[in-house]
């Protein structure tokens, strides 16, 4: 069999990637002793079940607690992981609205004001491993500075390490009590959404990671982080994340046929390739089983509009 990692291998759209450059998960690692396997670039998923063996205990705080394997201590867990949450706040500027608590006010606040007992030592350490790849995440979408460098850029993610770090996401915020409460949504973790979230199942089908196709939408918007719940017949159904204006899109119930608030949208897309002025990046996630892949093209630079 041909060793494909001896020499340059083609990446996405328009990306060739040789096997002693920088793995672009980001680890630091070289590509072949990384994601660069004898076909393809790919980002194994990671472990997020806490290790053996099974504790049996709960803890009420705990919003994993009906898996009976906590430990006996409550954490503090970020909403948003905490390192993403520094990242943004480097020059202590990190602006948060749109909480209920906040009631209604925009106000600069410190990372730590982001976060609630809301896990157990146990569960929140086994869900450490897709903190990891929050601020690679974002840098991935963050273009500022790019147009004109004439940088060609490429990132992979485990599709499904996405998936479940917008679930954590999801299920912090909710059991935190920082969604809106004026109306009757029932905003509770159902059981099968910690089964996925700790590795003991799998997204069913159809739900999972969900991207805009519509023809002449843009992927733009503003330097940061937007968050908004997404709800049906009563009950979280999902998250939708801005991330410096690339709008990710979790269901927990699916879109068969693939529309989304009157848009088309495409499940589990292969990658992002966006061109600017003398600059390209590519986005990459690697996805098993069932998902639509393909390629989603975009413009960098473009002015946001306010929806």
């Amino acid at each position: 069999m041909k060793d494909f990692r001896s020499e340059k291998r083609d990446v996405g759209v328009n990306f060739s990637i040789a096997p002693d450059s920088p793995c672009p998960c980001g680890c630091g690692k070289a590509a072949s002793e990384c994601c660069l396997t004898n076909y393809e670039l790919y980002k194994a998923p990671a472990c997020t079940t806490p290790l053996p063996p099974k504790s049996g205990d709960h803890i009420r705080k705990c919003y994993a607690s009906r898996l009976a394997d906590c430990s006996t201590t409550l954490s503090r867990e970020h909403y948003i992981s905490a390192s993403l949450l520094h990242y943004i706040d480097q020059f202590k500027n990190l602006t948060v609205s749109g909480l209920p608590w906040l009631n209604g006010k925009e106000k600069v606040l410190p990372p730590n004001a982001l976060a609630s007992k809301i896990l157990c030592e146990r569960h929140n350490s086994a869900l450490s491993p897709l903190d990891g790849m929050a601020v690679h995440l974002f840098r991935a979408f963050d273009e500022e500075g790019i147009a004109g460098s004439g940088q060609q850029l490429l990132y992979l993610f485990s599709g499904h390490d996405l998936e479940r770090w917008l679930l954590k996401m999801l299920c912090g915020i909710a059991s935190s009590g920082s969604l809106p409460t004026d109306n009757d949504c029932d905003f509770s973790i159902p059981r099968m959404w910690l089964n996925v979230l700790f590795g003991h199942a799998e997204f069913t089908r159809g739900r999972g990671l969900y991207v805009c196709v519509d023809k002449d939408h843009q992927f733009a918007g503003p330097h940061g982080l937007e968050l908004r719940a997404i709800t049906g017949e009563g009950k979280l159904t999902g998250i939708g994340l801005f991330v410096c204006g690339y709008e990710l899109i979790l269901s927990m119930t699916g879109f068969p046929a693939r529309r989304f608030n009157k848009r088309k949208v495409a499940y589990r897309p292969m990658e992002f390739h966006a061109t600017g002025k003398n600059c390209e990046k590519s986005v990459v996630f690697s996805w098993d089983g069932e998902a639509d892949r393909g390629t989603i093209h975009t413009g960098m630079g473009r002015p946001w509009t306010p929806p």
